[in-house]
């Protein structure tokens, strides 16, 4: 019973892993394209994971939010914060910040 227990506790993990792996890459390239649209340029080619919660979904399903922030420049100087919501994998919404 103790090993089935492990063996359930270690897969969850490992899904948790993975599952936060693919939501950072949708993190990352939802501000990507936020930036590229919007003519700026997106520093340090990353997003860093600000928040995570549990919150409900469209279909009353329990999901992980997650707030992504990325720094971004109009003139390769100025550092400015965007950020990114992830509801599961899912984007929430994605917008540009006021300046740092």
């Amino acid at each position: 019973m103790q090993s089935l227990f492990l063996l359930a506790a270690i897969g969850l993990i490992v899904w948790f892993w993975l599952q936060s792996l693919r939501a950072r890459e949708l993190a990352i390239r939802t501000a990507n394209d936020l930036c590229k649209h919007q003519g700026l340029q997106l520093l340090d080619a990353t997003v860093s994971l600000n928040s995570l919660r549990p919150r409900r979904n469209a279909q009353g399903r329990m999901a992980l939010l997650r707030t992504y922030q990325f720094e971004y420049s109009t003139d390769g100087t100025e550092r400015q914060m965007g950020f990114v919501l992830l509801l599961g994998l899912h984007v929430e919404s994605a917008g540009l910040a006021a300046e740092m």
